[in-house]
């Protein structure tokens, strides 16, 4: 861990980022599980339209494919401490203070982390004219200095938890 007061910028991505391999709680065993691309159902461009759990500890498998809509399909919204596709807990979840913090993968936890211990925090360039990056969008439970020590905490806690 790095020490407070360093610089960061953001680097100004969307949640959607990380949502390509999303850690879990099994539904059949309660160990690890990912979330991820159905490679074997389409081609890369559809990735976000199937999805596939698969626990390494029992073996469970289970497969997702985006809802039709009329001549369309539906793709659920990234965000919240269950993953999107079939609501599952995620596995990198702890509460804190009447809040969950959480994050979907190692990569999503170390820019959290990168983001706490920075004593300033710089925006990056213009991300797009209709969205935020993840990071302008945390709570403001989580952007406050007096909570940083104990986020900081949190996440060492849930790196701890990787596979």
């Amino acid at each position: 861990m790095s020490t407070v007061g360093t610089r960061f910028r953001d680097p100004m991505v969307g949640l959607g980022r990380f949502g390509d391999d999303i850690l879990v709680r099994c539904p059949a065993c309660s160990g690890h599980a990912s979330v991820r691309p159905d490679r074997t159902a389409g081609e890369q461009r559809t990735a976000r339209l199937h999805r596939r759990v698969t626990c390494s500890g029992c073996g469970q498998v289970a497969y997702w494919d985006a809802p039709q809509r009329g001549s369309g399909r539906l793709v659920p919204h990234l965000s919240g401490p269950e993953d999107p596709y079939f609501g599952l807990p995620l596995w990198l979840r702890t509460d804190f203070r009447g809040h969950v913090f959480w994050a979907y993968n190692a990569s999503h936890l170390t820019l959290l982390e990168q983001y706490l211990t920075a004593g300033l925090r710089e925006r990056g360039p213009a991300f797009s004219c209709c969205e935020m990056s993840m990071l302008e969008q945390l709570p403001a439970w989580m952007k406050v200095a007096k909570h940083r020590g104990d986020l900081l905490r949190a996440v060492q806690r849930l790196r701890a938890r990787l596979p």
